[in-house]
C-alpha cells in the first residue's frame, strides 16, 4: 500500500497527517512496552494527544472489541464443544482476552486517533 492510503497507515500505526511516522514506540509483542506512544510525529510533529486525556475515548473501542472477542468465543465454544460447564466458558474467554489485550489496545487508539481527531492528510505531492 502506497503512503496514500488511509488504511494502510491505520494498519501500520502510522501518524494520521502525514502517513510516514509511527505511533508506538515499540512493537506489539513487545508485553513491557507495547502501549508506549511517542508524543509527536516524527515526520511532521503532529501532537497526537489532541487534548489531555484524549485516548480515554479509545477504552469505548476497546471495549466494543473485548465485547467482540467475548462473544464470538462463547459462539465457538457453544458451537464447536457441545455447551460446557460455566468454567468451559470462562477460562478460555478469559484467557483469549487477555492475549489480545496488546492488540486490542493499539487498535483502539489507532482507530480512536483516525476517526474521532478531526486530522486529515496532507499530501505532501498537492502542497
Amino acid at each position: 500500500m502506497n503512503n496514500d492510503s488511509k488504511v494502510g497507515a491505520m494498519v501500520k500505526a502510522k501518524c494520521p497527517q502525514c502517513h510516514k511516522g509511527k505511533l508506538f514506540t515499540h512493537p506489539w509483542w513487545n508485553i513491557f512496552k507495547f502501549d508506549k506512544m511517542h508524543d509527536h510525529c516524527s515526520e511532521c510533529g503532529l501532537r497526537y494527544e489532541r487534548e489531555p486525556g484524549f485516548f480515554y475515548g479509545a477504552m469505548y473501542v476497546s471495549y466494543a472489541f473485548t465485547v467482540g472477542i467475548m462473544l464470538v468465543g462463547g459462539f465457538v465454544i457453544y458451537n464447536f464443544f457441545g455447551d460446557p460447564e460455566p468454567l468451559g466458558y470462562i477460562i478460555p474467554i478469559v484467557l483469549i482476552s487477555l492475549i489480545f489485550v496488546p492488540f486490542n489496545f493499539r487498535i483502539s487508539r489507532v482507530l480512536f486517533l483516525y476517526l474521532f481527531s478531526g486530522i486529515k492528510y496532507k499530501n505532501p505531492k498537492k502542497d
